[in-house]
């Protein structure tokens, strides 16, 4: 199979699975009690999610000692942004809802499952829709959610970490929640720039693989300024991506 002949391929396949895990969620949501649904639906997204990774080439590996800690109560789960992709891995790691870009909830296929999972979408050039996500992320750890975010605002290319904008760390205030960093490093040439949406998933579905190696650190107790906070996890998520490189240079 040619290589634009695979990511077509995977591209058409990643939609019609995509279509079939919302309707399998739906229908199952129908059939059990109201307060049942969140848990539901997040079971399914979780597959979901995992089924999207290995769809689209994606080997996920977790570095040796690392592990996705069991969830205590509201949690911020904060790793640099490589790739769209990186959506997908964090969901099906941790499960919760992702903070995305605004222009995502009118993507085809990918937009309906974004917004029937919870995502939270921002305008990053837009105050107001800032304020609004900064409210939504915090009503959603009020009730014991873990919310997916990557402080950079942008994907780039390489393993260094930008500084973290501290919006989505002043919403932790009060709450008592912790804060994960994860670290994810690619197979070089994965990483989403300078292409649109459609033209980095075809380049990417049509690698034989596409590897992506996680550490995930110690939780972190979120407490002192939002700006104090970022940088302390930033520095800690920079030394994880350098862990994940390093085992990515072993296997």
């Amino acid at each position: 199979m040619k290589p634009s002949a695979r990511g077509a391929f995977r591209l058409v396949n990643l939609g019609v699975a995509t279509l079939g895990w919302v309707g399998l969620a739906s229908a199952h949501q129908a059939l059990v009690a109201p307060a049942a649904r969140t848990r539901v639906f997040q079971s399914y997204m979780r597959r979901w999610a995992r089924s999207l990774v290995s769809a689209s080439g994606g080997a996920v590996q977790l570095v040796p000692g690392s592990q996705v800690p069991a969830q205590q109560g509201p949690r911020l789960v904060v790793a640099n942004h490589r790739s769209p992709f990186d959506i997908g891995v964090l969901l099906s790691l941790f499960g919760g809802h992702a903070l995305s870009r605004a222009d995502l909830a009118n993507w085809p296929v990918i937009g309906l499952a974004a917004r029937r999972a919870g995502t939270i979408f921002v305008d990053r050039e837009s105050e107001s829709s800032g304020a609004s996500a900064l409210r939504a992320i915090r009503r959603k750890l009020s009730e014991g959610a873990s919310i997916l975010v990557f402080p950079e605002g942008a994907t780039f290319a390489g393993d260094e970490v930008r500084p973290f904008k501290p919006g989505a760390f002043a919403a932790l205030r009060g709450l008592g929640a912790e804060v994960v960093p994860v670290g994810l490093a690619y197979d070089p040439g994965a990483e989403f720039v300078d292409e649109s949406f459609v033209e980095h998933v075809l380049r990417v579905t049509s690698r034989p693989r596409t590897r992506c190696i996680v550490n995930v650190g110690t939780p972190i107790v979120a407490e002192g300024r939002a700006s104090e906070l970022a940088s302390r996890v930033h520095a800690e998520v920079q030394q994880l991506v350098s862990g994940a490189r390093a085992e990515w240079s072993r296997v």
